[in-house]
């Protein structure tokens, strides 16, 4: 599954394996558009910050998204 989009130009897309790499994760809650948005999100967050960056951050990043997606906050 690719996920990705545009920012402020041209960015690479990610795919949800690798984001799942980055965040040290075998699974991610959530459905296909909530998934897409986390891709989005975390290719924006490696663009500003880089790739350690968000292996640094992983576990605030990864209990921000599971609060996402009980909150039901992406529609």
């Amino acid at each position: 599954m690719f996920c990705g989009g545009l920012s402020r130009g041209f960015m690479a897309e990610l795919t949800l394996e690798k984001v799942l790499s980055l965040l040290g994760a075998q699974h991610i809650k959530g459905s296909e558009k909530e998934l897409k948005v986390l891709c989005i999100r975390i290719g924006e967050l490696v663009e500003l910050n880089g790739e350690d960056w968000v292996r640094q951050s992983r576990q605030t990043l990864l209990d921000e998204w599971e609060y996402i997606v009980n909150q039901g906050i992406i529609h």
